[in-house]
């Protein structure tokens, strides 16, 4: 061994009769040339393609992130310079003689993961965002160079190619995450699908094509097979009501009521407030409708039959779908009960494993949460269509200066995966939402941003000598966090309440949230949800869910 590749990580360098073994009980040495003869074919594909890792893709990227590079070789030229300058297609490099530049990649990619998280994550300066995306190309395309060679000297076969290629599907995905728009995120992606594709076919090759894991996903899907929708009677449809007989609409009326209070605090055998109604529809209201009686008087509305019409609402509810397309990529996934809790973090898992091992543990909190995965995976927007409402209703700040003053309107579309469970604490949304429930079903409570002016901070509740001190600390009725909380001091959009849907919930802790009117809702598959900017709302899922959010 080369003493430079004693700095490469073990799954790029490790061999053995692991990865030496084609394909099982396999002696046939044609059989085995035509399978290394493939293997080479597959890498040679995605170093020679203009959409995987080609030598013109890096020049392109090199261009693009010329700040990026310059800032990289600038900090240590003796290190740096001429890393990135991979131009060759030699076919017939050796192994070793590709470690010594891989190795300064590597140690490249080690000083930009370093700058971007140096002090917060939103300061990052766009140079070092541009070295991201410039250094992972370059590592991942040297990477692969080095996976070929060994091939082609006949050292590994097909498991040690499959190794190679999840983990640089992973470097991609991460780096697509980290370097963004600025630093050719979306490059990083495409190149990320072809590796993808390439990793199928070579496992095939092992036939593997659906393993243990794979068969126990199939047990279970996203949907919600204990939640009944509610009847269909008991809607208005586009501000008309449906006739019915009095005695019926009594009747439908109480049960209704009763199903409206969807958790067990703030109910009013206990003293709190009564659920109010969000006006629920049997289908999407007309474009008009919706922005004069819900849009512009900033007003929620729920909608049935919202998406039941788009490909996913049938696809998506079967998780092969994902793990067939998918299952090698690498998702950003949260731990813990919920984002304000003390045990939250975030961890990098391929879809693979967040949906054979995490869907399935109660205990673990994982969630897919606001998530832009069209970004990542362009094959999602196949199956969902973007709303005439994000494009019918604009802001006047959102009027483009730079454009003659033409009106422009940014769709944000935000994933949530999760099992049953997984919990939103009360918050509000910088801009409007239309929360469209595509799988399984969720259950909101919303509070108007009316009653958010500042009071008195009310543990002792109406304590008068609490109410004399003047050192007392000010707060709204929502309790959120804010720059002088002892923790979450950046969470200002978001309450202290927490989990308000469990038992052990306590009124006293936040009386003027007790107090305070609220409306209930529950979104089944195909529902939707205009949730205004600025409204207050807890969201708690009752089954496995896939979820779309618009912001705009």
């Amino acid at each position: 061994m080369n003493p430079e590749e004693e700095f490469l990580p073990e799954w790029l360098v490790v061999g053995g009769p692991t990865t030496t073994t084609i394909a099982a009980d396999d002696d046939d040495d044609d059989d085995d040339d035509n399978r290394q003869q493939h293997l080479l074919r597959l890498l040679n594909s995605l170093l020679h393609n203009a959409n995987g890792l080609g030598a013109s893709t890096l020049k392109d990227v090199r261009r693009r992130c010329k700040e990026g590079k310059e800032s990289i070789e600038r900090y240590s030229p003796a290190h740096f310079s001429g890393a990135f300058d991979d131009d060759d297609d030699d076919d017939e490099a050796v192994a070793s003689r590709l470690a010594p530049k891989l190795v300064k990649l590597q140690h490249a990619k080690d000083f930009v993961w370093e700058e971007l998280h140096t002090g917060d994550w939103k300061d990052a300066e766009d140079k070092w965002r541009e070295g991201e995306g410039l250094v992972i190309f370059a590592y991942c395309r040297m990477c692969v160079r080095y996976a070929r060679a060994r091939v082609k000297s006949d050292e590994v076969g097909a498991k040690y190619v499959e190794r190679v290629l999840k983990r640089v599907i992973k470097e991609l995905d991460v780096g697509t995450l980290l370097a963004g728009d600025v630093g050719g995120g979306k490059t990083l992606a495409k190149v990320a699908e072809e590796v993808s594709e390439r990793l199928k076919e070579v496992r095939k090759m092992m036939d593997a094509n659906v393993g243990e894991g794979d068969k126990r996903v199939l047990n279970w899907r996203f949907e919600c097979e204990d939640v009944e929708n509610a009847s269909e009677e008991d809607v208005e449809d586009d501000g008309k009501k449906r006739k019915r007989e009095a005695s019926e609409e009594e009747e439908e009326e109480e049960e209704e009521e009763e199903k409206n209070v969807l958790f067990p605090i703030l109910e009013k055998d206990r003293g709190g407030q009564p659920p109010l109604k969000v006006p629920k529809f049997k289908e999407p209201l007309s474009l008009e409708t919706f922005m004069t009686q819900f849009y512009l008087p900033k007003k929620p509305c729920a909608m049935r039959r919202f998406c039941t019409h788009w490909p996913a609402h049938e696809k998506w509810k079967d998780p092969s779908y994902f793990l067939d397309n998918f299952g090698a990529r690498a998702v950003p996934v949260e731990f813990g009960s919920s984002y304000s809790s003390e045990n939250w973090k975030i961890n990098v898992v391929t879809f693979e494993e967040f949906l054979l091992k995490h869907m399935t543990d109660d205990k673990c909190g994982a969630y897919l949460a606001q998530q832009t995965l069209a970004d990542q995976f362009p094959k999602l927007l196949e199956d969902i269509r973007e709303p005439e409402y994000v494009h019918g209703c604009f802001r006047e700040e959102e009027e483009d200066e730079g454009n003659g003053g033409s009106k422009i309107n940014i769709v944000a579309k935000n994933f949530w995966i999760g099992p049953k469970n997984t919990v939103s604490p009360p918050h509000t949304d910088p801009r409007d939402n239309l929360f469209v429930q595509i799988c399984g079903a969720k259950r909101v409570r919303l509070w108007k941003p009316l009653d958010t002016d500042t009071d008195k901070d009310d543990n002792d509740d109406d304590d008068d000598e609490n109410a004399m001190n003047q050192n007392a600390t000010t707060t709204t009725t929502m309790y959120p966090y804010t720059a002088s909380s002892t923790e979450n001091t950046k969470l200002t959009n978001t309450s202290k309440a927490g989990d308000i849907s469990l038992a052990s919930f306590s009124p006293r802790a936040f009386p003027r949230l007790y107090r305070r009117p609220f409306y209930d809702v529950q979104l089944d598959a195909g529902d939707a949800l205009f949730i205004p900017k600025g409204w207050w709302h807890f969201v708690k899922s009752v089954s496995n869910s896939i979820s779309v959010s618009y912001w705009w």
